[in-house]
Formats: structure tokens, sequence, C-alpha cells
């Protein structure tokens, strides 16, 4: 009897460890499914707590991972077709205004009329093409044509290109870059990123004031950077200067004739040929930096 009776009781308590055992194990897998349902229902903030044994945590930290992406990835498609459509909204509105009003014959279109269509056409046209190689180059998709680029002719190039702008304007260049390594890369790409980034210097550099091209190279890394004495950033505007379609002073936005899009091209092209793009300010009115860093060519 009292074998018996041991025996039983071994066995609930073994049933009960099982018992146990299953719920620790169960629990976790079942709130990962449940949590699943939801991101697949498009519930993007959906959480699982991390519990049970170390591989099951581990699991449960990779969903919150993926969860965390998705809903970071689903803001980024909202935010980009909010700020598409606000882009087009205004030359659109303009051509179909104007456009109208010559159909009903209420006004004849001058030639500045004319001009200034056309202007709209224009940046709707590179509005366009600027958000393709956006996308190329964030998917990885960007055709590079890599071979042995000399950095210091493409800067001269473009400094060069630039110079009837910077007169314009008043605004000295100079080219302090010193001799620097040849690097593998896109000498077409790397050529745009400069004009890019010589382009927002001028146009946020006052006249009299100076843009510099300078540079360094650091074991296996080659750094340039655009250093202006124009308008300067405060901290919120260096963690969004590279984003899509952000403009530190608002009130630039077309008359410039810009697309918002430029230091994001400059960005995603760094990238792709696995460098680093950055920016620097001491503060409003002291002037900006933006860095732009490529691995160098193996000896």
């Amino acid at each position: 009897f009292k074998q018996k009776t041991a025996y039983e009781i071994g066995v609930r308590l073994v049933g009960s460890e099982m018992c146990i055992r299953d719920s620790v194990i169960s629990a976790p897998i079942e709130e990962l499914a449940a949590g699943a349902r939801q991101v697949g229902h498009g519930r993007r903030d959906v959480r699982v707590r991390p519990h049970g044994s170390r591989e099951m945590v581990d699991l449960a930290t990779a969903f919150n991972a993926m969860a965390a992406d998705l809903q970071h990835a689903d803001a980024l498609r909202n935010n980009l077709m909010a700020d598409v459509s606000h882009e087009l909204r205004t030359p659109l509105a303009a051509l179909e205004g104007n456009l109208r009003a010559a159909l009903d014959h209420a006004a004849e279109l001058s030639a500045a009329d004319i001009a200034g269509l056309h202007s709209q056409t224009r940046h709707l046209i590179r509005l366009v093409n600027d958000l393709r190689e956006l996308s190329l180059a964030e998917t990885g998709r960007l055709p590079l044509e890599r071979r042995p680029a000399n950095l210091n002719a493409l800067v001269t190039d473009a400094l060069q290109a630039l110079e009837p702008l910077a007169a314009e304007n008043d605004v000295a260049l100079a080219d302090e870059l010193p001799a620097l390594p040849v690097v593998s890369a896109d000498p077409d790409r790397i050529r745009q990123v400069l004009f890019n980034l010589l382009v927002n210097a001028l146009r946020h550099t006052p006249q009299g004031g100076r843009v510099t091209v300078g540079g360094a190279a650091i074991d296996d890394t080659v750094t340039i950077w655009v250093a202006d004495t124009g308008e300067g950033l405060d901290a919120g505007e260096l963690a969004a200067i590279f984003d899509r379609f952000y403009r530190a002073d608002r009130s630039r936005s077309r008359q410039t004739g810009g697309s918002g899009l430029g230091l994001a091209i400059v960005k995603a092209i760094v990238e792709a040929h696995g460098g680093r793009a950055m920016a620097e300010s001491a503060g409003k009115g002291q002037g900006s930096r933006f860095i732009v860093s490529l691995p160098a060519v193996d000896a």
C-alpha cells in the first residue's frame, strides 16, 4: 500500500512538473503567436514580454526588434507620401490654374507666365528624378560604376562649375584639400555628392561669406568636408538634416530651386559606397561643416 501510494504521488509530481514545464514553454509561444497575428493585421506597435527560457527571451527580443523596424518603416513611408504630396501640390496647382485660365480665355499667358510654368515643370521633373535616385540608393539598387577615382580632380571640377554661382552670390570658394589617395568609387556619383554639398553651402552662406573644401586621409579612410560661414545648425537640425525634404529654413523651399532631397541623396550615395555622411555645427550663425568619409583603395 505504501509503495503504491508513493508511486501515485511520484506520478502526480512528475505530471505536475511536466504541466508546469509545458506552461513555461507554451505561454511565451502563445504570446508570440498572438503578437505576430496582431502585427500581421497592421498593429505595428505591439510588443511581447520577454520571459521563459533563454531561447524564448532571445526570440521575444528579436520579435520586438522586428516589430519596431516595421513600425519605423511604416512611419517613413507615410511621411514620404505626405512630403511628396506637399511638394507636388504647389507646382501642380500653379500649372493647373494658369492653364485653366488660358483655356477659358480668362487670361492670356505672357512670356513671363510661360517661363514661370516652365520653371515649375522643371521643378517637378527634378523632384521625380531625385526621388527615383534616392529610392534606388536606399534599396541598394543604384548602379555604381566603380573604378579608381581621383578626389582632388573631382573637387576641382565641382568648384570650377560652381564658381559663377559663388561669384554671383559674392561668396568665396576655397580649395584647401591636400593630396588624397585614390578611392574605388563611381566618379559621376561622387561628383554629384560634391555638387550637392557645395550648392547647399552656397545657399546658406550670406554675401561676403566663404565656403571651403578640405579633407584628410587617415588609415584606410579618406575624408572630405565642405565648411561654410553661413547660418549654422542647432542640435535638432543636425539630427534631421539628411532626412528627405528637410529644410532648416522653410522659407527657402522653392525660391532657391531645391527639391529638398539633395542632402538625403548625398547620404544615400555615400552609404552605397560603404562610407558615411555627417554634419557638424557649433550652432546658429556659426557655420556648418558637412563631412563625407569613403574607404580608400587597398594598396
